[in-house]
């Protein structure tokens, strides 16, 4: 969740000429869990972004067809175009960034491995990472010599007001869009806040769900005593 704010913030302040690719890696889906698929979405996104760049991949394609994407050489073949794009001197600053590199089941020393190697040989391209803290791949990502290390469980305090922050500021929002008196958004308010466990992905997916459906306002204010009900779906205030 707060890489994807930070993607949002990123495309704003970034100039026309920039590029970004972003992959996010999910372990129990099969589709996203990989180094393979990793590379695959970050090629996607720069070719979709500067077309000229789908040379690289025209080159390869021709030569052995699409099963070579597709078959047990698919790495080989990815890697191989992923480096020509990144070296690629038509390409200014790149910014790629790959989420839950702990959730990649299948080819992680060699995602980890491109990562270090890419960064150091192609300075316009800036890599943005995230991980649960494990050593193993905080060990191997050292390697890459010039990087920033932000580790969230030490900094706890700072997560949690910022995950505070975002629920008042989305709180205020929905209030305005739902139009909530004050005593229903005190009540979603302190329901939020007592059970993000400061966590972002928490929050957006219960907002997400106040947004389109009135029965998970019903449960939370079943949860914040008897003042508030729902009726025909609307909220009252209970005398």
């Amino acid at each position: 969740m707060l890489l994807c704010g930070i993607v949002n913030e990123l495309k704003k302040s970034m100039a026309k000429s920039d590029a970004m690719s972003h992959f996010f890696c999910q372990a129990t889906d099969s589709r996203i869990n990989n180094s393979t698929a990793m590379l695959r979405g970050l090629i996607y996104l720069l070719v979709d972004r500067q077309p000229s760049l789908i040379l690289h991949i025209r080159k390869t394609y021709d030569h052995a067809g699409k099963t070579l994407f597709e078959d047990a050489n698919a790495w080989v073949a990815l890697s191989e175009i992923f480096t020509n794009i990144v070296q690629d001197p038509s390409l200014d600053s790149t910014y790629l960034i790959v989420d839950a590199l702990d959730e990649c089941t299948e080819g992680l020393p060699e995602l980890l491995d491109i990562i270090i190697q890419k960064s150091s040989v192609s300075p316009h391209v800036k890599w943005l990472v995230s991980s649960r803290n494990w050593p193993p791949i905080e060990e191997r990502l050292d390697r890459a010599g010039s990087t920033v290390s932000l580790c969230l469980e030490l900094n706890a305090e700072s997560i949690s007001t910022a995950v505070s922050i975002f629920i008042r500021h989305k709180v205020r929002q929905l209030t305005q869009e739902k139009k909530y008196d004050d005593k229903t958004q005190e009540a979603v308010l302190e329901h939020l806040l007592s059970n993000a466990n400061d966590t972002f992905l928490w929050v957006a997916l219960m907002l997400e769900d106040m947004y389109d459906d009135v029965e998970s306002l019903q449960e939370i204010i079943g949860l914040c005593g008897s003042f508030l009900t729902v009726r025909k779906d609307k909220i009252y205030f209970v005398h």
